[in-house]
């Protein structure tokens, strides 16, 4: 006898890692303005966050580094003028889950000449970790319900001759996220940090997974 059953297996992960996502802008009239500028504020960052911080500037990652040409549109001629350049770097540094490192991260940025603007979402490290454990309360889910089926039909459960499942989709990142602009208000620099110490907690990550099992019975 053949049995299909399908097992979901549910689980929820506490954030163990931050990510500070970073991007730097600048525009200016010429190219070297421009390049000139931007460089100097992601130098700026590095000496007075990473390595003030612990960090090594090799722990900042570069996800993308362009400087345009920018235009604007003019409504007398219909056409697009020159209208300086832009410089953009955006970059991500990834540590352990750390309150007080985060909120003393968070506080430096704000006071920044320049600042940049930045993001803050909380993942876990060990994905293949969270996997199996997933997988494994699928299985379990499976089994039960083959068990149930076999039982219910005067058969024994022997055991399963195929697995399958759809590739993973869900992200392993937490909904909670601090944004840069609630710390650029002057008014809420002060105290900030100690604030997101005492009353911060990022929420945990569920994930689930299904599969599709095929068990045997006689």
């Amino acid at each position: 006898m053949e049995i299909i059953v399908q097992g979901k297996g549910v689980e929820y992960f506490a954030p163990d890692e931050v990510v500070l996502n970073i991007n730097f802008n600048t525009k200016g009239l010429t190219y070297e303005e421009v390049l000139s500028e931007g460089t100097r504020n992601v130098q700026r960052f590095v000496n007075e966050l990473l390595l003030k911080n612990g960090f090594q500037k090799e722990d900042m990652k570069t996800r993308n580094f362009v400087i345009r040409e920018e235009t604007k549109y003019n409504n007398i001629t219909r056409n697009y003028d020159h209208d300086g350049y832009s410089f953009n770097q955006m970059a991500v540094l990834r540590f352990d889950y750390d309150k007080e490192l985060m909120a003393k991260m968070m506080v430096a940025i704000s006071r920044l000449e320049n600042a940049p603007m930045c993001q803050i979402k909380f993942e876990v490290k060990d994905e293949k970790e969270c996997k199996r454990k997933i997988l494994a309360k699928a299985y379990k889910d499976a089994e039960v319900q083959a068990l149930a089926i076999a039982e219910a039909s005067g058969k024994t459960l022997k055991y399963c001759q195929k697995v399958d499942f759809k590739p993973f989709t869900t992200e392993y990142v937490s909904n909670a996220m601090i944004g840069s602009d609630v710390m650029y208000a002057e008014k809420a620099v002060r105290g900030a940090a100690q604030t997101i110490v005492n009353t911060f907690t990022p929420e945990d990550i569920e994930l689930s997974e299904t599969l599709y099992c095929l068990w045997i019975a006689e």
